[in-house]
């Protein structure tokens, strides 16, 4: 039932009305008269009713005056008004104080409770319609967060706004961003993970950022990153909350995070500086996974592609070589000028792709197959550390395979050499250099370099201790053998006197002596 209230000073008037009306069958309860507007107005603020039916003319306070006051207070109490032909102009004004509704004098019961009922059923319809406003007002509120998770995503990547629908849509989602310097933050996980990682890395996020003083106007979850719209505060500031973000979601889902700040604009700049932090993001080739990453760390460096050229003919006579540790020493330098160079990722990416495939040819026939595959792998890896171990370890590879090619063919060479040797231990022109130059067509310093690393000693003292331990088993065996053919036996045929002297040093006496004492 809604409550009513009559007012007029002429009691008959105000009584007749109140008893003739069926307020009931209208959908209303008379809860009071009074017979001026003061009454009225202390009885309204007592207990306020949904009607007043009121007479214009009047002492103390008349109907205008009552309406006037009743309005700005309670501005949703209906008024009906009561007037005579010569109060039309009152009637006006109440009219102008949006007063719709009013009854001639003198009116019956059945004309005052067909505009009770309309108004009843205007009020009926502005609860409905206000009914209708609160839901929409708290379904609205339910999706205000996905609305503005929608807006930003929207912003940075394909829409473009002018200065009235920025205004409007700030004005919409009661964000008062327009004239503030603002700072776009994107955090990729780095490893395996799913949407309830980047679900609590946003919870994570949020909560770090309020509990250090700052705010985070709009958030959204954008290609597998989360973007995060923040004020404006010091650099420094920014990268000090985004490791203790990193810190924390680490603690609890051992992933790293990395992170892209940008530099501060306005809200009308979103599309630039969400290119600016995906461009944060790829240097992560350069500066590592888990890195926090601003605008100065990719600033261009002054020096060109001429300055990172790469050595590729000593790159490949190292691994023919078989020598690792210089393999080793270039790689990281070839390396070193690209982390240096801070072209941009793409072009560094040719150049290791190009350091790769000058270690692929020089891999043998098996291993080439091996390297042709990982091709693909070079071209993925998200990192210039990554990219160097991967070449590194390829290298080193390589140069291992020739160096046991190497190894086997070293090896050979001095058997070989041990075995000419032996046959001809009694060629007095028996050389390291002729051996070199006429028997095996080598350089002599290669020939006397590999030698020593396989036997231990130089060619010459093992020449010689071969020779003089061949001298000391045919003066043990031979009872009648003399001095001047052992000498030639074993190389001294021309030279015995110098034979005595050889061994003696050698065994601490001469040959005759060494001879008795091998009898005894």
């Amino acid at each position: 039932m809604y409550k009513v209230l009559l007012v007029d000073d002429e009691r008959i008037i105000l009584e007749g009305i109140a008893s003739v009306v069926e307020w009931g069958r209208c959908g209303t309860r008379l809860i009071g008269k009074a017979i001026d507007g003061r009454q009225a107005l202390e009885m309204i603020e007592a207990e306020p009713p949904n009607i007043v039916i009121t007479d214009i003319k009047m002492p103390e306070m008349n109907g205008i005056q009552l309406i006037e006051q009743v309005k700005e207070r309670f501005p949703e109490i209906v008024f009906i008004i009561l007037s005579g032909h010569e109060e039309f102009s009152s009637a006006q004004s109440a009219m102008k104080l949006g007063v719709r509704h009013y009854l001639l004098k003198p009116c019956n019961e059945k004309k005052i409770m067909q505009v009770l009922a309309e108004v009843v059923e205007e009020l009926k319809e502005f609860e409905r319609r206000g009914a209708f406003i609160m839901n929409n007002r708290e379904n609205f509120a339910k999706v205000l967060p996905q609305i503005k998770e929608q807006f930003l995503k929207e912003c940075i990547t394909n829409k473009t706004y002018g200065k009235r629908d920025w205004e409007y849509y700030c004005d919409l989602l009661g964000l008062n961003l327009l004239d503030r310097p603002l700072r776009l933050i994107l955090l990729e996980i780095e490893g395996k993970h799913d949407f309830e990682h980047l679900f609590a890395l946003n919870n994570i996020a949020k909560e770090i950022v309020e509990q250090s003083g700052y705010s985070v106007y709009l958030n959204t979850s954008i290609g597998g990153r989360l973007a995060l719209l923040v004020e404006e505060v010091t650099l420094e500031s920014w990268t000090g909350v985004m490791m203790d973000i990193k810190n924390i979601y680490f603690k609890y889902y051992k992933l790293d995070v990395t992170v892209a700040v940008s530099s501060p604009d306005s809200l009308p700049q979103l599309r630039r500086l969400y290119k600016e932090t995906l461009e944060c993001l790829s240097h992560r080739f350069y500066l590592g996974e888990g890195s926090v990453i601003t605008s100065g760390d990719i600033d261009r460096a002054s020096g060109g592609e001429e300055d990172i050229a790469i050595d590729a003919d000593a790159l490949a006579f190292a691994i023919r070589s078989g020598n690792a540790e210089q393999v080793r020493e270039l790689i990281k330098e070839a390396f070193c000028k690209l982390k240096g160079s801070k072209l941009s990722v793409d072009v560094v990416k040719s150049y290791v792709l190009e350091l790769y495939l000058n270690v692929m040819r020089q891999a043998g026939p098996r291993q080439k197959e091996g390297y042709s595959r990982g091709l693909m792998l070079v071209e993925s890896l998200s990192t210039l550390e990554l990219a160097e171990e991967y070449v590194r370890e390829a290298a080193a590879e390589a140069a291992g395979m020739y160096y046991e090619s190497n190894m086997q063919t070293q090896s050979r060479t001095i058997r070989r050499v041990i075995q000419y040797v032996h046959e001809h231990l009694s060629d007095e022109s028996l050389s390291l250099s002729r051996l070199a130059q006429e028997v095996f067509h080598l350089n002599v310093d290669y020939l006397g370099k590999l030698f020593r690393k396989e036997t231990g000693e130089k060619f010459s003292n093992y020449l010689m201790n071969i020779r003089m331990e061949e001298a000391k088993k045919l003066i043990e065996k031979a009872e009648s053998l003399k001095i001047l053919e052992v000498a030639a036996k074993v190389g001294f045929g021309s030279n015995p006197p110098y034979f005595s002297q050889v061994f003696k040093r050698y065994t601490g006496c001469t040959p005759s002596e060494y001879k008795k004492s091998s009898v005894i």
